[in-house]
């Protein structure tokens, strides 16, 4: 493939079809760029064209094909350029029995499409799932600045189509993300190989590795929950499930916490696995270990789980046991695991109730940023009021536990939550099993006249 094509304007490079279907908008729209590859097979230059903006097959894309440093379309006239051959195809029909296959605006690259040319790779800083992963600087603002990043490297001919799919979905849903406790990504550049996926640089590198490393204070653990907890509230609010919340999927530097790792992320408020697909048993919900569905409820689970590791400074979840007993234990006995007993008592309220079996009855992450600023903003952690804190939100609001007729009687009280007594009322005395069986017979039959006088005074007041 020549190189002076990577610097025109109209070619996108390794543009998938999912983000060529947002930017083709008008008839006519059109854009040029190259095929994914597949097993075995070479990369061909693409036109992409809209034909019919009201027909949602009405995209059409030709293979523009090379041979003897010529270029053609479906068998047609040869050019010595792409650039010859676009322009004669604005006057001319690509294909004669197609009126309407015709380019009219070329579309040009987005402000997330970034050239080779301005990205300088310096250090390696680890291995990726798809390749390595660079420290390097990204030029912005027409070249006028530089600013320090991290580069994802993928060599198209060691990466699969599907792969491929995954590193391009992945900074799909990252460009648009703009908020200080979420990784913000520069953009791809696909113009030419390899393929580079351009993310901000986190000096302080992976959360648990920093957990591990350095000796942590309750103060900052608890900041560092906070913080988290308003990047994945930023994340939902933007309809976005992340699907795999854990503090290896966090970075730190200077003090300032970013969610991470977007690969499991899908966009929208609930999702359904594929069971085949490999997950980190470990952070999951109960809810999908057995039905495979994700929710931001499920997110919630997973920052419980998150904020346990921040709490034992970096250790692995439900140490000791195997992930097929925590599969069993946290599916069919409820087990969750418990606090070291300077876990400050508001933090281990919030962490319980991010766990609870029902999904509808954990907090939002909305809730819990407020609730966790709240127990930073105390200077003693552990002067912490569940039920204040949490009754003004329905999924935590504590409803009164009915009380027994048996414990009424007991008591001498006679509604059931037990809040009627009267300040100077005093409880009847039950000396024995005998009495106190009569007393709860005594109790029903005061409820049952009570419920008639109810049920007559209806009566009266319908005549």
């Amino acid at each position: 493939m020549s190189s002076k094509i990577s610097k025109e304007p109209w070619f996108h490079g390794l543009l998938p079809r999912e983000d060529v279907m947002t930017m083709l908008k008008m008839k006519g729209d059109f854009l040029v760029r190259t095929s994914e590859p597949g097993a075995g097979t070479s990369r061909h230059i693409i036109i992409s064209v809209l034909q019919n903006q009201n027909d949602t097959d009405g995209m059409r894309h030709y293979v523009i094909r090379e041979d003897d440093n010529k270029y053609s379309v479906a068998g047609n006239k040869a050019f010595k350029s792409v650039a010859e051959l676009l322009e004669h195809y604005k006057t001319n029909q690509i294909n004669d029995q197609d009126s309407q296959s015709i380019l009219v605006n070329p579309i040009y690259r987005q402000f997330w499409e970034l050239s080779h040319d301005d990205i300088t790779l310096t250090k390696k800083l680890g291995e990726g799932a798809f390749g390595e992963v660079k420290k390097g600087t990204l030029k912005i603002n027409g070249g006028a600045s530089e600013v320090e990043v991290a580069v994802k490297v993928a060599k198209l001919e060691s990466c699969t189509k599907e792969q491929i799919k995954e590193i391009m979905s992945e900074a799909r849903l990252m460009r648009n993300f703009d908020h200080k406790n979420v990784v913000k990504c520069y953009g791809t550049a696909a113009g030419q190989e390899p393929l580079l996926v351009v993310m901000e640089l986190v000096p302080g590198g992976g959360l648990d590795s920093y957990l591990t490393k350095n000796q942590v204070g309750i103060d900052e653990k608890l900041d560092i929950m906070w913080q988290v907890a308003q990047g994945l509230e930023y994340l939902h609010k933007q309809e976005v499930i992340h699907r795999d919340i854990a503090a290896r999927n966090c970075l730190i530097g200077n003090t300032i916490v970013k969610v991470s790792d977007f690969g499991l992320s899908r966009r929208g408020t609930s999702y359904q696995m594929n069971p085949k697909n490999k997950v980190p048993i470990r952070w999951l919900a109960p809810e999908t270990l057995v039905s495979f569905l994700y929710t931001m409820a499920s997110d919630v689970f997973a920052f419980g789980i998150l904020c346990w590791e921040v709490l034992e400074n970096g250790q692995q979840p439900y140490p000791g046991l195997t992930v097929q007993e925590v599969h069993s234990k946290v599916t069919k006995e409820e087990y969750r695991m418990t606090f070291g007993s300077e876990t400050p008592f508001g933090i281990s309220c919030v962490i319980k109730r991010c766990w609870l079996t029902n999904p509808a009855k954990r907090p939002t992450s909305a809730k819990v940023v407020k609730v966790l600023e709240k127990i930073k903003n105390k200077s003693n952690k552990n002067s912490f009021s569940e039920d204040k804190t949490f009754n003004d939100d329905p999924p935590f609001r504590k409803k009164k536990s009915k009380v027994s007729p048996f414990l009424r009687a007991s008591r001498g009280l006679s509604s059931e939550t037990g809040d009627d007594k009267l300040p100077n009322s005093k409880p009847r005395r039950v000396s024995s099993c005998e009495d106190m069986l009569g007393a709860v017979r005594k109790g029903k039959a005061d409820k049952k006249t009570s419920n008639e006088k109810k049920k007559k005074n209806r009566r009266e007041m319908l005549h």
